[in-house]
């Protein structure tokens, strides 16, 4: 290094000289010539003393700016590297949180599908009032285990950015007087008052996502009355309009309950957080509720926020975006026939090929159906399924995705590419897998319809209904359901 230092040095030097002799010869023997003659001496006594020092001072500065720059261009090239190594591995983290929720909520749902399957098939015997009580028990035990369940998928699928709304056209307040009637029973209980008011010029049909709006509404009114031991809860509702179409969506619910400290507001829509540990041990609850109530929120366009003041109550407002459509627009894919009143048509006679490698869920959709009148063959995988198709005529094909020898995925592939006249037949995919995307994969591999694990029964005898293209079922009243 030094060596090459000193090279440039030279070599730079003798550049200066020879254009500082040149420039002297000029003035001094050409331009302005005087009565002594010229000699260049100083002069080059006085370049050779300067230059060489400054020569290699700037040959020095500019080998620690390249260095410099190298060393930059090193930092950068390694942070890089890193930021990929990091990326890398938080979506490898992503994928394997993914990969254990879905196998949780796959292995949870099945134990869970026999135990509320068999209780809502033992809701509809002829029970004493201390049995149907510990039956309620049961299905509501069940129902938030389920709820928990759900809201962990959701808050994966929102991380992941997997979750999407799906707006549709409907009516606003009669989707909220639903789930207020839903937490009637617990108001009363508890000798709460639960108001709902709207304002007058609300408008009579929007497009939003019910399901979503039901959830925030949902988890906002079970926290309102978990919490408040007198006097009630008030839900308001009210929409200003943004442009032509478009309406600010405001859902106000407001309690007379403990109220919450400006310390726990700031940390309240924190995943896995309530109060503190005394409002976990006396109220219970996971903390997901408004987190994940907030998320939903805020991909609808709004927010979720909280006005509190400890002792008087809090006040929850829920905002959103909706399109105000036209009253009589009607929603893709309901059936705008008439019902006949008593129910429609039964499934008496229709036979159904059930495949399912756990006896106990084969045995939930037998009770289930049973008062249909269904023909239940049985079958514990995909190929014992393709063997009585062959043998046996079938309505409807009730299909598990995951099963030893051959699984569901590859039984409806084989099902779609065969020859035979049941190649068409509808099969519904009967399945534990409830993540992000896995309607949309299983239907795009040939399913006709799918239904998540544990199963309703209004649900599954309804999806069948509508699979055979027949009417909407008439099914057996539940006071309690499981989902």
């Amino acid at each position: 290094m030094l060596r090459r230092q000193l090279t440039y040095t030279a070599v730079f030097t003798l550049a200066v000289l020879t254009v500082v002799l040149g420039l002297d010869f000029l003035v001094n023997a050409v331009w302005f010539p005087g009565t002594t003659p010229y000699t260049p001496l100083l002069t080059m006594l006085i370049t050779l003393l300067v230059a060489p020092p400054a020569t290699f001072f700037l040959v020095q500065m500019n080998a620690r700016v390249q260095e410099a720059q190298a060393s930059l261009a090193e930092e950068r090239a390694q942070r890089l590297v890193d930021v990929e190594r990091a990326r890398d591995l938080a979506e490898e983290a992503t994928r394997a949180k993914s990969e254990f929720l879905a196998n949780m909520s796959h292995e949870i749902r099945t134990p869970l599908n026999g135990v509320l399957g068999m209780a809502q098939s033992l809701a509809l015997d002829e029970l004493t009032p201390a049995q149907r009580d510990k039956i309620e028990v049961i299905l509501d035990s069940g129902a938030s285990l389920l709820t928990l369940l759900n809201d962990v998928l959701d808050l994966s699928r929102i991380e992941a950015g997997k979750l999407e709304i799906s707006p549709v056209s409907g009516d606003l307040l009669h989707t909220v007087q639903r789930v207020r009637r839903l937490f009637e029973t617990q108001a009363a209980d508890k000798g709460l008052e639960l108001t709902v008011r709207h304002s007058s010029d609300f408008p009579a049909r929007l497009s939003y996502d019910p399901v979503r709006v039901r959830q925030c509404v949902s988890n906002l009114l079970s926290n309102a009355l978990k919490f408040t031991s007198a006097g009630g809860v008030d839900v308001r509702i009210v929409s200003s309009r943004q442009t032509a179409d478009c309406h600010m969506v405001t859902v106000e619910v407001s309690d007379t309950g403990i109220g919450i400290s400006p310390t726990t507001q700031a940390r309240l829509f924190s995943v896995f957080t309530q109060a503190d540990g005394a409002t976990t041990r006396n109220f219970g609850g996971s903390g997901l509720g408004l987190a994940i109530s907030r998320q939903l929120a805020r991909l609808m366009g709004g927010d979720l926020t909280v006005e509190s003041e400890v002792g008087r109550g809090s006040t929850f407002r829920l905002t959103f975006r909706a399109r105000e459509v036209a009253y009589n627009v009607i929603t893709p894919g309901k059936s705008m026939s008439p019902l006949a009143s008593d129910g429609a048509r039964s499934l008496r006679g229709v036979r159904i090929l059930l495949t399912d490698d756990n006896a106990i869920n084969r045995q939930v959709i037998r009770l289930f159906l049973a008062p249909q009148g269904c023909e239940i063959t049985e079958a514990a995988n995909g190929r014992e399924a393709l063997d009585k198709l062959a043998s046996a005529p079938f309505d409807l094909v009730l299909l598990d995705v995951h099963m030893p020898v051959m699984d569901g995925q590859e039984a409806i592939g084989h099902i779609r590419a065969s020859a035979q006249e049941w190649h068409d037949m509808p099969v519904i995919a009967l399945t534990a897998d409830a993540m992000s995307g896995d309607r949309e994969r299983y239907i795009a591999l040939g399913m006709t319809d799918y239904l998540s694990k544990p199963v309703d029964q209004r649900e599954l005898v309804t999806k069948i209904h509508t699979a055979l293209g027949l009417a909407a079922p008439a099914t057996p009243s539940l006071k309690r359901t499981a989902t």
